[in-house]
């Protein structure tokens, strides 16, 4: 792999960059996590760029992946891996509608997962799975609640606030911000 911040740029400048979906199942299966997160986010790219069947094939090989590893990592682990792709997820669904229900089932996973890490610190985590389980059941009324606009609001946590905060409190964060993400990259695609 090489840096993230290379990767719009290679997929764009790269014409023939879509041969690399026939690598990225290999990537996935090796046990490094860095080679794990280096092939998420190289496919977020490619599915955007390259909305092919088998583009769609590798994100719902990714997504199997993510919701495996989200069982066998520990707790440092778990924060390592799914910060940097949850983001990810975003892009398999603007490029893959149908893979949205698979996506939000993986998010209220990792919330249900990260928010009995939490509970015993924090006590308003069962308000964020309620949160997390209407997003995924009701995405546009809970981006326009009472009919009203359906601009997006998120609170907002500066990054002295997250990086002061739990790592499962912040991924937390992180799913939820991922929802929102989706909803609204839906929204503006009406």
């Amino acid at each position: 792999g090489y840096p993230q911040a290379l990767l719009p740029l290679t997929v764009a400048g790269i014409p023939s960059i879509h041969i690399c979906l026939d690598f990225i199942p290999e990537l996935l299966a090796q046990p490094q996590l860095e080679k794990q997160i280096f092939a998420i986010q190289l496919l977020s790219y490619l599915c955007t760029h390259y909305a092919l069947p088998k583009s769609l094939s590798v994100a719902r090989l990714a997504i199997s992946v993510m919701g495996t590893l989200l069982t066998v990592l520990n707790h440092a682990k778990r924060f390592s891996f799914f910060m940097p792709t949850l983001p990810c997820l975003v892009a398999f669904c603007q490029a893959f509608p149908p893979l949205y229900d698979d996506v939000a089932a993986l998010l209220v996973q990792v919330g249900q997962v990260c928010a009995s890490d939490v509970a015993t610190k924090v006590r308003d985590i069962d308000p964020f799975i309620a949160r997390l389980q209407s997003l995924r059941e009701k995405p546009l009324e809970a981006a326009a609640p009472c009919g009203g606009s359906s601009k997006l609001t998120l609170p907002q946590k500066t990054a002295e606030e997250l990086g002061g905060a739990d790592p499962d409190v912040q991924l937390c964060y992180c799913i939820e911000a991922t929802f929102m993400d989706i909803i609204s990259s839906t929204l503006h695609g009406l």
